[in-house]
């Protein structure tokens, strides 16, 4: 008996720490929509390490090597890639089309903005590819966020964009997440009205995570209302005003149900 407690206190003595694994490195790149939510998905996605490279006016090709733009080197897709070492990318982009030079010399719904698109979507992925390959790197996964409604005449512009990202995703084996179905009337719950994905909305009933809650904005209406963007912005869903440049920081129930799909997409994907 003394020999077999020896034998398990040594087994002990000599076992080694058992190392915790590594949190998952997630990369986030995208326009103002995204600058808008990126605080809330970084928290949404923790204990994942998050890097906010999104940046307001920008399209894909700002990202790209070689392109004109006024983003610095360090801000292209190589330079974070090498930098960041990301196991996901996540990529918001509502399609820009002016501030850019490597987006204004075209125009939203012109099919020379659909053409630029979808290049730079591959694009992307290529550079994406090459900068982990050249540091010894498996290519990160890739999350394309699908795009809210636009109102006419825009409605077409975003089924346009979507079928470009999923079509991307669909080539390289990757993903795209649906955040712009739960601010469109494809999440209205009722029977009374169409369920369409590119229907455009200011409100939506309030869903039972909201109640309760400031993000119920309009609890007394129709049975409780939210308000997803205000009267001012087709776009963004910070209602409170604040520069699109910068993450919103008041109430916004179209963040929240945004940032929700995306986080939960990027997680079953990722097993986190």
């Amino acid at each position: 008996m003394r020999v077999l407690v020896a034998v398990v206190a040594l087994m002990f003595a000599v076992a080694p720490p058992v190392q915790a694994s590594e949190p998952l490195k997630i990369l986030y790149v995208g326009d103002s929509v995204a600058v808008q939510n990126s605080s809330a998905l970084a928290a949404a996605l923790a204990p994942a390490s998050f890097r906010d490279a999104t940046l307001g006016g920008t399209g894909i090709c700002d990202y790209l090597a070689g392109t004109p733009t006024w983003l610095p080197a360090s801000a292209k897709f190589d330079t974070l890639i090498r930098e960041v070492r990301p196991d996901l990318v996540i990529l918001q982009f509502w399609g820009n089309d002016y501030y850019s030079p490597c987006v204004e010399h075209t125009r939203r719904g012109a099919e020379t903005f659909y053409d630029q698109y979808l290049w730079n979507a591959f694009s992307a992925r290529r550079e994406i590819s090459a900068a982990a390959d050249a540091v010894g790197l498996a290519r990160p996964k890739m999350l394309w966020v699908l795009q809210a409604p636009m109102p006419s005449p825009q409605r077409d512009v975003p089924r346009r964009l979507n079928s470009i990202y999923t079509y991307a995703a669909d080539l390289a084996g990757d993903r795209v997440t649906d955040a712009g179905a739960t601010v469109s009337m494809a999440a209205y719950p009722y029977d009374n009205l169409p369920r369409d994905r590119y229907e455009f909305t200011r409100f939506l009933p309030c869903t039972e995570a909201e109640r309760g809650t400031s993000a119920c904005t309009e609890p007394e209406a129709f049975g409780g209302v939210t308000r997803l963007r205000a009267d001012n912005d087709d776009i963004h869903f910070c209602l409170d005003g604040l520069d699109p440049s910068r993450s919103c920081g008041g109430v916004a129930p179209g963040i929240g149900r945004y940032v929700e799909r995306i986080s939960s997409d990027a997680k079953a994907w990722m097993g986190m």
